[in-house]
């Protein structure tokens, strides 16, 4: 029984030890017993060796542990008799940070919101407004979009644009801006407008009709231009020679016959009066002075309509050293045709027109931005060369082509101050001439209050590019409007007017609909204005046609 009990308690302890002591302690229990002669005697021996070094071990390893549980107090006794107070720790004086005057600290703030840039029309300057909104990214997926900026609205989904869409999404047209940039529909919404408000039309545009091949009453619209066209001719044709010229024209274009006959009885001022008798004929649906054309007799008049519905290369301009193509193929069945100005308004002989900016935001509140520019020609004006474009049309994408461009203006353009200067001793073009261009803004605006965005899309806004001639009476024209003004800064004057212009209308669209941490301060100056002064004034909603100021 002994020695199975013996038995027991070594495998018992075999179990507590881990193989390399067990081992080294049976080598050690065999050398002591290499006399014994018996392996009873052996198992004995070496079972009371293993226990008695258990015991050693386990007194040792409690000591060690009652030592470590009793150092504490002993401290803690001998601090409380001879109470000695703990020295704190040095003070260490904190060095004050000094930030080089050069490198300004701020806060690296993630992006939140997302852009997306469509090509063309110097885009590479919204870009660089943007980059001034810090919570702002650029993308080039059209995906959960916020905003949204591109030379047309080919592609806008405005049907997801509503009050049930809680994705907030701006873009820069509005789904009916063709009811104002459209020349056609330019004309009939202000004839429509001014007739309710018992207002001539051609008091504030050029004497204009519409040829709309698409339209079943385009033979009313051409006999009407053509009596008009005859009334005031400097060579008017008898009665029997203008019927067999209808005829003639009707079928070079073959115009169906319509019933109903239109007639224009308005008396035309004598500026656009002289002896050449120029009229202009210009595409519907283009801008920057594409496919426009000056003629001055029926013939010509006839050929274009023939040559533009067939489709016809864009009219080249010729340097002297190479011949530059404007695009390739236009090809239109809506046309208007408007008479020329022959006694406009000169500077140095030039003629020129002014070009203004008006913004409609998202609430359609309607806003003209206080400064524009001057586009002057680079060749004096005459009325006996139709086919110089460098005299008769001042678009600085037709302008820049020419030989004497920039001769006596950096980029062919003017600031408000100088025309002022220019014209102080005839009239005070600030407080005349710019307030009537911010009347008729209003009022063209208005015309088309109701329709731009008939189907109450959310988060719209678009800047207009208005352009008005003056004549040498001062008469104030508008010319057009235009859905996608140029924002190329071709001058140190439109380097400093554009990127403000676009930069303050984002704050009253952009910044509104999208809470970002920004001062309202613009980073680009404008020499005259403080850069908290937003440039953009507000002249009335077009949800009531309220006027403000």
């Amino acid at each position: 029984m002994i020695e199975v009990s013996r038995n027991k308690q070594i495998d018992k302890v075999k179990l507590s030890l881990d193989s390399d002591n067990f081992n080294y302690f049976l080598a050690q229990s065999l050398n002591k017993v290499t006399s014994h002669r018996s392996l009873q005697q052996l198992a004995k021996t070496l079972a009371d060796n293993f226990i008695q070094n258990q015991l050693e071990i386990r007194n040792k390893s409690n000591q060690q542990r009652q030592r470590q549980n009793a150092l504490p107090q002993i401290i803690r006794r001998s601090q409380q008799s001879i109470k000695v107070t703990p020295k704190p720790p040095p003070r260490i004086e904190p060095r004050p940070i000094q930030i080089p005057l050069n490198k300004v600290p701020f806060i690296i703030l993630e992006p939140q919101y997302s852009y997306l840039l469509g090509g063309g029309n110097n885009h590479e300057l919204i870009k660089r407004i943007m980059d001034t909104r810090r919570e702002w990214h650029q993308c080039k997926s059209t995906t959960r979009v916020h905003f949204r900026w591109q030379q047309s609205n080919i592609g806008y989904k405005y049907y997801k644009m509503n009050a049930y869409n809680p994705h907030r999404s701006l873009v820069n047209h509005f789904e009916f801006h063709q009811e104002i940039s459209n020349k056609k529909n330019l004309l009939l919404n202000m004839t429509s407008f001014c007739e309710s408000i018992h207002r001539n039309v051609f008091d504030i545009l050029p004497v204009t009709f519409v040829i709309d091949f698409n339209d079943s009453q385009i033979e009313s619209h051409l006999i009407a231009f053509l009596n008009y066209y005859n009334q005031y001719s400097t060579n008017p044709k008898s009665q029997e020679e203008l019927l067999l010229k209808k005829q003639e024209i009707k079928k070079k274009l073959r115009i169906p016959p319509s019933k109903e006959r239109r007639f224009i009885d308005y008396q035309m001022r004598d500026t656009f009066l002289g002896d050449d008798y120029l009229w202009l004929l210009k595409p519907t649906g283009l801008n920057r002075g594409r496919g426009i054309n000056v003629f001055n007799n029926l013939d010509q008049f006839a050929d274009l309509l023939i040559e533009y519905t067939s489709g016809v290369s864009e009219k080249h301009i010729e340097t002297p050293n190479e011949k530059i193509y404007q695009g390739m193929i236009i090809k239109s069945p809506s046309f208007v045709v408007q008479k020329y100005i022959e006694k406009p308004l000169l500077i140095n002989n030039r003629k020129f027109d002014i070009r203004v900016w008006v913004l409609i935001d998202q609430d359609l509140n309607c806003y003209f931005f206080k400064e524009g520019y001057i586009r002057t020609a680079s060749e004096e004006f005459v009325t006996n060369d139709v086919n110089n474009l460098f005299i008769h049309l001042t678009n600085n994408a037709i302008q820049k082509y020419s030989q004497k461009y920039g001769d006596q203006e950096a980029g062919n353009q003017l600031s408000f101050d100088q025309i002022q200067k220019i014209f102080k001793n005839k009239i005070d073009f600030r407080q005349t001439i710019v307030k009537k261009m911010k009347e008729t803004a209003f009022l063209v605006m208005s015309s088309v209050g109701n329709k731009i965005n008939r189907n109450n899309r959310k988060n719209c806004m678009e800047i207009f590019g208005f352009d008005y001639f003056l004549d040498e009476k001062f008469n104030l024209y508008l010319i057009e409007v235009n859905t996608n003004p140029c924002i190329e800064e071709s001058s140190p004057l439109l380097s400093q007017l554009i990127p403000r212009m676009l930069d303050d209308a984002y704050i009253l669209t952009l910044d509104s609909i999208f809470s970002i941490q920004r001062e309202k301060v613009s980073r680009f100056p404008v020499f005259g204005y403080q850069n908290n002064e937003n440039m953009w004034q507000l002249l009335g909603s077009l949800k009531d046609q309220v006027i403000y100021q």
